[in-house]
């Protein structure tokens, strides 16, 4: 029973520390966990860089691309986290280069679902927003959401390269919601930044109905979204990346 213990709590242990590194889960407990992790990690390690690709406070034009509905619609509204995490989240990156950050608006997505089985949306910057020269290795995004059983994925381009989409999860929780997502780069893509030629940029959201969804009108809130970038150089061109940051708690 000892033994069976003790091996319990230190999965435990290990499962804590390794959060930031996981998919996005339906429902994170401990949120300000997180961000508590997040801080340690970059105060221990300098190499690491928390990016705000975006606050949503409305001074970057966001529209739909591609969609399939009737009612498209975007705006920054007045609605935003009011977790502690959020709180701390935003204490931190003001900490981490973003003194004027004010956090006063969010970014409002809706639309209307008609074919659940074939619906989708992509929803871009009007230009894309180039990232730091590194490796992006993490991802958060600050999303509200009503129960609906839509899925997201944002898109990452580089030149020489096809456009790289990462998951995020079905968005069917009610409330807010901080998710994190795991970036492991193609090795070609990793060349290209090892190149020094050839950074990342974000490109875009992407949203796709699941036949589960019921049809109608809906709205998702967006906030915050970072990457961690590893700004660490490499000796020569297709070498090994070393991510140490499951490794630095």
């Amino acid at each position: 029973m000892f033994n069976i213990k003790k091996i319990t709590f230190c999965l435990g242990f290990y499962l804590s520390f390794s959060s930031l590194l996981s998919l996005p889960r339906p429902h994170n407990p401990d949120e300000l966990g997180s961000v508590q992790i997040l801080k340690s990690a970059l105060s221990i390690d300098t190499h690491y860089l928390l990016y705000l690709v975006d606050d949503f406070e409305g001074e970057r034009p966001w529209d739909f691309y591609r969609v399939d509905s009737f009612l498209t619609h975007t705006q920054f509204a007045a609605s935003i986290p009011k977790s502690e995490a959020f709180l701390e989240e935003s204490k931190l990156l003001k900490e981490s280069g973003y003194p004027n950050l004010e956090n006063q608006t969010s970014f409002l997505v809706q639309s209307y679902v008609e074919n659940p089985r074939l619906d989708h949306w992509e929803i871009r910057p009007k230009e894309p927003i180039l990232l730091p020269l590194g490796m992006p290795i993490q991802g958060i995004l600050w999303v509200y959401s009503e129960g609906h059983h839509i899925n997201l994925s944002m898109g990452l381009s580089q030149k020489k390269s096809k456009d790289l989409y990462f998951d995020l999860g079905t968005l069917n929780f009610v409330g807010w919601r901080r998710l994190e997502f795991k970036i492991n780069l193609p090795r070609e893509n990793t060349r290209l930044i090892q190149s020094m030629s050839f950074p990342i940029s974000f490109a875009s959201f992407r949203l796709k109905s699941l036949t589960s969804q019921k049809k109608g009108e809906f709205h998702l809130y967006f906030d915050n979204l970072c990457f961690v970038i590893d700004k660490r150089t490499f000796s020569y061109p297709g070498s090994e990346v070393n991510d140490t940051w499951g490794n630095k708690r």
